[in-house]
């Protein structure tokens, strides 16, 4: 009996072990497997022509300025009406294109004008440009301008170019030319050895040769400005990149240490703390890379540029502690924007005003800079 125990006590041991490895590897792979399929979780219920009243979301009641996309349309959200049950009531400012009605089913769009360019979004000039790097081939937007100072804009994880649209009237207005870039394994870019993301880790060399790009074009400096993971990518190529001519950084609710939003999604989906630490391991076994090496406050003294940072305390993605632990190791270099209800890459839709302020006197000092 003891043998038959034993072994039963053996198998289950190996099944646990099975177990509990398939669900890290399943909550690993959606820390690092891109996915680029788009999704509308919202419905119109009702549109008067100048209110929309949406159902479903969790967010479509933050306060400021939003875009409502749908499959073939785009509209622009005011102010909130109401608030009632699963609905809520929102003013529409604009219907951009395509027909608003009853049955569309669109998301809540803090890029405002979606998947557009600068051209159709803002009538801005700009051109397609491909940027040599290591993998081959990245698209990316370049917009003109006169300052030999340039911007390189990199979006978050499964984004694209597009989510710097909002901020590129200021950035145009001052002068300077912007490269919104693209990177390994994204939609038209060259996808990595494994296909996966390395969170930063080798997604800073699309940055470097972006940076060659400029350079080779005629620019002195660029300013490095990151959104979401691009955030974690952007110090990263601070890091790797010490004798480039980066005179700052902006980083929009930056991933600074991947902890903190691993840790924070296995919370959301309810899975325990343990097995999320279990998911880190086989991040770490599946992508070579190091989540330590990646954690920005633990080499917060590392940093010699400048940055403007931006976060939300309603951030639901990105927890914003690390970012605010960094500012307070650094403050010489930081200058902290903190905003309240925009949630994630959301503190230029909640204050503008303010947003495009800060955005313009960093911009401003940075360009002059030696």
């Amino acid at each position: 009996m003891r043998r038959v125990l034993a072994w039963i006590a053996a198998v289950l041991a190996v099944l646990a072990l099975v177990g509990v490895g398939g669900a890290g590897w399943y909550y690993s792979g959606l820390v690092i497997d891109p996915s680029h399929g788009g999704s509308y979780p919202l419905e119109v219920v009702a549109f008067d022509g100048s209110k929309v009243t949406l159902k479903g979301g969790s967010d479509t009641a933050a306060p400021g300025t939003y875009g409502l996309t749908w499959r073939d349309g785009n509209a622009t959200l005011g102010p909130v009406v109401s608030v009632s049950g699963s609905t809520v009531v929102r003013e529409v400012t604009r219907v951009r294109r395509g027909t608003l009605a009853p049955g569309v089913h669109a998301y809540f769009d803090r890029w405002i004008w979606g998947h557009e360019d600068p051209r159709s979004a803002l009538g801005l000039p700009y051109e397609t440009v491909s940027i040599r790097g290591e993998l081959g081939d990245f698209p990316a937007w370049r917009t003109p301008g006169t300052s030999k100072t340039w911007l390189i804009a990199v979006h978050g994880r499964n984004a694209n170019a597009s989510e710097a649209l909002r901020f590129l009237p200021v950035l145009h207005s001052l002068g300077m030319p912007v490269l919104a870039i693209s990177y390994r394994n994204d939609e038209g870019a060259s996808a990595g050895e494994d296909g996966k993301f390395h969170l930063g880790a080798n997604e800073w060399r699309e940055v470097a040769a972006a940076i060659s790009y400029a350079r080779g074009q005629g620019a002195t400096g660029v300013v490095l400005y990151g959104f979401s993971m691009g955030g974690g990518i952007v110090p990263m190529a601070a890091r790797r990149l010490p004798g480039e001519p980066i005179k700052g950084l902006i980083l929009d609710s930056p991933v600074m240490d991947w902890n903190a939003p691993i840790d924070l999604g296995a919370r959301q989906r309810g899975v325990p703390v343990w097995l999320a630490s279990v998911g880190k391991f086989v991040v770490e076994r599946r992508t070579g890379i190091s989540l330590d090496d990646l954690d920005h406050v633990r080499h917060a003294k590392e940093f010699r540029q400048p940055m403007l940072l931006f976060v939300d305390d309603d951030d639901a993605s990105v927890p914003v502690e690390p970012s605010l632990r960094f500012a307070e190791l650094r403050p010489d270099l930081v200058t902290l924007v903190r905003t309240k209800g925009g949630g994630h890459v959301g503190s230029w839709n909640v204050d503008q005003a303010r947003y495009e302020r800060a955005l313009r006197d960093f911009l401003t000092a940075s360009a002059a800079s030696s």
